[in-house]
């Protein structure tokens, strides 16, 4: 289902097809998460959905999203201990999720469930590990859902205002296509920052010990 069938289907069934679109489409659905979020906003422009409840319709749907993965990876901890990690390769998107997950749970902690969202793959893998790692889930309902809270403000207020200002289906979608690029080179370009300061600082300290 593209974006025009989204659309249409939500146009039918209102708020229960809002709901069960995010709740679906943030597992499978072939076009970026963000994508999806802002084309929520857009969809609050038009009369037959309000902005505050659809808004929260989605909201929802995050957080059964995040919570789904949680319980799974929660009741298949057994399945990616670390000693089987080390016996064996998995390759399932699951293994792969995991392991990911794991790594920035061992560099972070909790932690990482506060940017999971910010990220495409990691909104997946964080969720599942923090399961797998068993940790409290009131804790990474706190932690995870203020994440996605930010995370869909950002991108559901990017939708409503060009909603508002653009009218025409295929502008908008260019427009989306357009501030993703924009944030994806603002967010690469802050990470480039942010690693070379991290080598310079460890190039300095290299220097002193040798001095």
């Amino acid at each position: 289902m593209d974006l025009t069938g989204v659309y249409h289907f939500i146009l039918e069934h209102g708020y229960a097809a809002l709901f069960v679109i995010y709740a679906i489409g943030l597992f499978i659905f072939p076009v970026p998460n963000e994508v999806l979020l802002m084309a929520g906003g857009y969809f609050s422009t038009y009369s037959f959905l309000e902005p505050i409840p659809a808004f929260f319709t989605i909201y929802s749907a995050i957080m059964l999203h995040g919570t789904i993965l949680y319980v799974v990876g929660f009741f298949t901890a057994h399945k990616f201990s670390p000693q089987d990690r080390l016996k064996k390769k998995d390759e399932s998107i699951w293994a792969k999720r995991a392991e990911k997950g794991f790594e920035l749970l061992d560099r972070y902690g909790l932690k990482a469930a506060s940017f999971s969202y910010f990220f495409p793959f990691v909104r997946h893998a964080v969720p599942f590990s923090v399961g797998l790692a068993k940790f409290r889930f009131i804790h990474f309902l706190f932690i995870a859902h203020t994440s996605s809270l930010i995370w869909l403000s950002l991108y559901f207020l990017l939708g409503f205002y060009y909603g508002r200002t653009i009218t025409d289906w295929n502008s908008f979608v260019e427009q989306l296509i357009l501030t993703l690029v924009g944030l994806a080179v603002v967010v690469i370009g802050l990470y480039v920052i942010r690693e070379r300061k991290k080598r310079k600082q460890a190039s300095e300290v290299m220097k002193q010990k040798t001095q």
